[in-house]
């Protein structure tokens, strides 16, 4: 795995939980042509709400998104890969993904929180836990506009 200073498919993003014994320290969001329109489609629903300071966000069903801990396969630095930012695009092949651990929990519900101000954060619960898992929040205007 590789930080790209070009758009690539993949984004590194950071990551947490709240469980007391699951860790996630980060997540890949997959992104395509199709997800670019999807979030598009979304940052004009939100605009009607961007001044409204007690709007928080609106939440969509998505699935593209994957969380992952820190462990012993090989993942370099999270803090060296990403330089102080929340977030980079990546290069990274089939087997380098297949390699990455993810939490023990059974992760569902996974969720795209839209904020008035466009940034996204995505979220997914522990199946049988309830524990939550975020993502920090992503620039949607900013990625939908440059991939």
């Amino acid at each position: 795995m590789k930080v790209s200073d070009k758009p690539t498919g993949r984004i590194l993003v950071r990551a947490n939980s709240n469980s007391e014994w699951d860790s996630c320290e980060f997540a890949i969001v997959s992104i395509s042509e199709k997800w670019k329109e999807e979030q598009l489609q979304r940052l004009e629903i939100i605009k009607p709400f961007a001044e409204d300071y007690n709007f928080q966000s609106l939440n969509f069903y998505n699935c593209s998104v994957d969380f992952y801990q820190t462990g012993e396969n090989g993942l370099p630095d999270l803090d060296e890969l990403l330089a102080g930012k929340d977030w980079a695009f990546i290069e990274l092949d089939e087997k380098e993904l297949d390699n990455l651990t993810p939490p023990e929990s059974n992760l569902d519900c996974y969720r795209l929180a839209i904020y008035r101000d466009g940034d996204a954060k995505y979220k997914a619960y522990g199946k049988y836990t309830g524990e939550e898992f975020w993502t920090e929040n992503l620039p949607l205007k900013q990625l939908t506009s440059i991939i």
